[in-house]
């Protein structure tokens, strides 16, 4: 679910932008929930930094009148804690796009605070458009294998996996990838499963990417694979060619 903060340092604007968000999520049955609305910037960014929830949507007004914060320097602070969030400003003032720039925020979207009707249509546009948005990015997300070396989680993209080999280590299996080479605990089988059809087990020591197969010597028992040579098991033989249609 994403989570909505707001910040205005006007109460009735404030309530009026919060009762309009909550409605279009009601209408439409977004997957969102209003979080929190803020009429401190520093309140906002003391519950953004406590929090571990992140990539939420922000509509944060440009006009704030704090000592320390405008909108925009509110929103290079949340860039900087919550760089995937989304951020909306809210403003009186039609032409301020440049400033986004000189303070590398990158605002998904303005609203102006024309009229209370203009306010509520640009309020449902801009969820409209924010929703349509994640859906079309998460059609393009690559798939990814996820593994963990000592403290540290990696998220592969399967596309760039040539293969899997068990270490000379107990029960750890390294990654090899394009640029990458992990080591992590684990066993082949077990990954053949989780990973899917792509990827096929040919040898005790090895789990290949059937799609980055460049030869296959069967003469020696071997498979190039992203310019590695990979050891063939003689009853794998036939299921390999099966499985790449020779």
């Amino acid at each position: 679910m994403l989570e909505i903060l707001i910040c205005d340092d006007e109460q009735s604007i404030l309530d009026y932008i919060r009762t309009e968000i909550e409605k279009q999520i009601l209408i439409h049955e977004y997957d969102m929930k209003v979080k929190g609305s803020y009429t401190s910037p520093e309140d906002l960014l003391h519950d953004l930094a406590g929090r571990k929830g992140r990539q939420n949507i922000y509509f944060l007004d440009v006009e704030l009148k704090d000592s320390d914060y405008d909108g925009f320097l509110l929103g290079r602070e949340i860039r900087r804690l919550d760089p995937n969030g989304t951020i909306v400003y809210v403003t009186s003032f039609r032409d301020l796009a440049y400033k986004t720039f000189q303070y590398h925020i990158e605002a998904f979207d303005y609203i102006v605070k024309d009229s209370p009707e203009q306010l509520s249509s640009s309020i449902g546009g801009c969820l409209k458009s924010i929703v349509q948005r994640l859906k079309e990015e998460a059609k393009e997300a690559s798939v990814c294998y996820t593994c963990r070396s000592g403290e540290k989680l990696y998220h592969i993209p399967i596309e760039d996996i040539y293969y899997f080999e068990t270490s000379s280590r107990s029960h750890c299996v390294i990654l090899h990838g394009r640029n990458q080479r992990i080591e992590f605990s684990g066993n082949l089988s077990d990954i053949e499963q989780e990973i899917g059809e792509g990827f096929l087990k040919i040898h005790r020591s090895y789990l290949i990417a059937l799609d980055k197969i460049e030869s296959i010597d069967l003469k020696h028992n071997e498979v190039k694979v992203g310019g590695s040579i990979c050891a063939i098991s003689r009853r794998m033989k036939s299921h390999l060619l099966e499985k790449i249609g020779q």
